[in-house]
């Protein structure tokens, strides 16, 4: 009797505990169904199914991060799955990694895992440099996961090369540029050559002009002077002689009468000779 008897208080007292953690253990059993049951449905890719059991998981306990772990993975594969839902964002599944990392109650293990995840949504969405953080982040949790280092030497390898492309096309541009400039200078000089050269070609031509001018005005008397002899040689009847003409002829004329005068004088003289009265001038 008195074994049963402490049997029964033995199951007296377990049942007591049991039954005043009734609610806490129906839970951890709900939400650990729920997480098998988005596991099973999740190997067999029907992700947006899974998404719902996890979602339901953590309403019986948000803390579990089991659910909320595989609920990052499983909303990030139904988005890949269905890029047309638009309730679908990356920065949601982003923000769910981050949450779960930035929980400093787990294990480094833990967070490098999630982590690591991380980087390889983000690598889908091809966002290297941050996926490269978030991968270099994972390492220094985890330092010894291989999938995380050959994730990280793959991604650094793909930055790498899109830095170099976008500084080759950087120089590529600058240096066009500055081919641009500098056929804009050649030009800029080329044509200043070629109006100083225009300026100097022109002054030439100008002063011939000038000179063409001022010999027209020299000619202008001598056309006069043409004209004056034209006139001389052809006058016009009832022309008012000019007084270079005029000159020309008294000129003829006064050295005939002076010829005949100096004759008449001769003959005068002679004839006084004949009459000479001596004692009186000659006057």
């Amino acid at each position: 009797m008195r074994r049963y008897r402490h049997i029964y208080t033995i199951v007296v007292v377990v049942l007591f505990v049991v039954g005043g953690s009734l609610p806490v253990s129906a839970q951890y059993y709900m939400e650990r169904g729920l997480v098998r049951d988005g596991n099973d449905l999740f190997e067999r890719r029907n992700f947006r199914s899974s998404l719902n059991r996890y979602n339901e998981a953590l309403e019986h306990d948000s803390t579990s991060y089991e659910a909320l772990y595989n609920r990052a993975n499983a909303y990030h594969h139904t988005r890949k799955s269905s890029p047309e839902d638009s309730t679908l964002t990356a920065e949601t599944a982003f923000r769910n990694y981050e949450q779960i990392a930035a929980d400093t109650l787990l294990s480094n293990t833990q967070r490098a895992e999630v982590l690591r995840n991380l980087g390889e949504s983000l690598f889908t969405e091809e966002r290297y440099e941050a996926a490269l953080n978030a991968f270099r982040e994972s390492l220094k949790l985890n330092p010894a996961d291989r999938e995380t280092k050959y994730d990280y030497v793959l991604t650094k390898r793909i930055v790498d090369q899109k830095r170099n492309a976008q500084q080759q096309q950087q120089q590529n541009q600058d240096q066009d540029q500055q081919q641009n400039q500098n056929q804009d200078q050649n030009q800029n000089q080329d044509q200043d050559q070629q109006q100083n050269q225009d300026k100097e070609n022109n002054q030439p031509n100008e002063q011939p002009q000038n000179d063409q001018q001022s010999g027209d005005n020299n000619q202008q008397p001598n056309e006069g002077e043409n004209d004056e002899q034209s006139n001389e040689q052809q006058p016009d009847a009832g022309e008012t002689p000019r007084p270079e003409e005029l000159t020309s002829e008294k000129e003829r004329m006064l050295e005939a009468i002076q010829a005949e005068e100096d004759k008449t004088q001769e003959k005068i003289k002679e004839g006084e000779k004949a009459i000479l009265v001596r004692g009186k001038k000659n006057w």
